[in-house]
């Protein structure tokens, strides 16, 4: 877990570190560096935890700090006082799209009774309409129409937006199940009525596992976020998941945490080089760097990890492989991972001949012939002939799942 990151992104820390203090490796390091700063923020992430607030990074707060929780930050700070408020008392709300569990009947009984809680104790007073409400309401995954991307199943559930902005979202790979009233979706609900559920989480299902063995209950994933090869094995990534796979489909299954430790919560990007025995793991504008333990049979983080990006790079990463050149998206950028500097940034369509028109996320080669793997679907692009060859596959019938 990057300690800095979750006081930065919860709002409890407004300084970040420098850049040129990333390649101290231990935590104990950066609290050294930062006593003062980083103590006091967590300090004030425990006193809103409900735990002894001695500054330390002890397990009862690691504990904390990696329970699923909601996505927005606990601590902002106001400009204005009412700055963010109704000018109105009778707000409207909307369901665009719905999980697919539970039924659509329980979900919006649920948000009634999360709406109810909060008219009961405040002067507003909310009722739902079909579209154009006040705020919207919708199960969404991973990157959607906002600057929040979701982290795939565990971590963030939900998060909202502050008045007079109406946005509530909900991470729709949880295993949502309708249990008790007015939990998770009256303290999003909260976030857009105040400054301005009747959703829990299966927790029993078994997502902090360690690796598993059961071959028979497999989950088969949705969507692509990066692809690797290291000695010979197939690697998919997936949410906080990692797939292995061959040509007959997933051989097992991983929690990121567990087979890249240290590592981000999800990835935007992988790649691995022969040449350098490196993976590259990228996330945001931050890339991992890990080397394969062959005895222990596990990814190690190397000590001068996690670096920045060059602020040369104009965009976030969105999916990384070698390649003459390399691509993501619109446009795509060469990375020399050794002297970490972009040595080149284009358009995709003038040095890419007939590239899908999605974003590419890794890619798998197979002679002349290359698999480009976009969100759920892979082309088979022919190398000499610079086009794509036949019809689309879907992921999941290339994972038999």
């Amino acid at each position: 877990m990057d300690l800095q990151q979750y006081l930065s992104d919860y709002g409890y820390l407004k300084e970040t570190i420098s850049p040129s203090l990333m390649s101290v490796s231990s935590t104990d390091a950066i609290l050294r560096h930062y006593s003062v700063t980083i103590r006091d923020a967590l300090k004030k992430f425990q006193k809103f935890a409900g735990l002894k607030p001695t500054g330390k990074l002890d397990a009862e707060t690691r504990k904390k700090m990696q329970q699923k929780r909601c996505g927005r930050p606990d601590v902002i700070a106001l400009r204005k006082l009412g700055e963010y408020k109704w000018k109105k008392n009778d707000l409207t709300y909307s369901i665009e799209s719905l999980p697919k569990e539970p039924s659509e009947r329980e979900v919006r009984e649920a948000i009634k009774k999360a709406s109810d809680t909060w008219s009961a104790v405040t002067t507003l007073k909310l009722n739902e309409i079909s579209d154009e409400a006040d705020i919207t309401i919708a199960f969404a995954r991973r990157i959607h129409n906002d600057p929040w991307p979701f982290d795939g199943q565990g971590g963030i559930l939900a998060h909202a937006t502050l008045p007079p902005s109406g946005i509530l979202h909900f991470d729709s790979d949880e295993r949502w199940v309708y249990m008790n009233p007015k939990v998770s979706s009256s303290a999003d609900i909260g976030a857009n009525l105040e400054h301005g559920s009747d959703f829990e989480t299966d927790s029993s299902n078994g997502d902090n596992d360690s690796n598993r063995d059961r071959k028979t209950d497999i989950s088969c994933p949705d969507e692509v976020d990066g692809i690797i090869t290291v000695d010979g094995s197939n690697y998919l990534f997936s949410g906080n998941k990692v797939y292995e796979f061959d040509h007959a489909g997933i051989k097992e299954e991983y929690l990121l945490k567990n087979l890249f430790p240290n590592g981000p919560p999800f990835i935007q990007g992988a790649l691995s080089n022969p040449r350098t025995d490196k993976t590259l793991l990228f996330h945001g504008k931050m890339v991992f760097a890990y080397y394969l333990d062959r005895y222990k049979k596990k990814f190690m983080l190397e000590s001068n990890y996690p670096q920045k990006l060059p602020a040369a790079l104009n965009f976030k990463p969105m999916g990384a492989f070698l390649w003459h050149e390399g691509s993501q998206g619109n446009h795509f950028a060469t990375y020399d991972e050794n002297w970490n500097h972009i040595t080149l940034q284009n358009e995709v369509v003038n040095y890419f001949d007939n590239f899908p028109a999605k974003p590419i996320r890794g890619v798998l080669i197979q002679q002349m012939n290359v698999l480009l793997f976009g969100d759920n679907k892979i082309y088979k692009y022919d190398v000499k002939d610079k086009k794509v060859i036949g019809k689309a596959i879907q992921l999941k019938a290339f994972l038999h799942c």
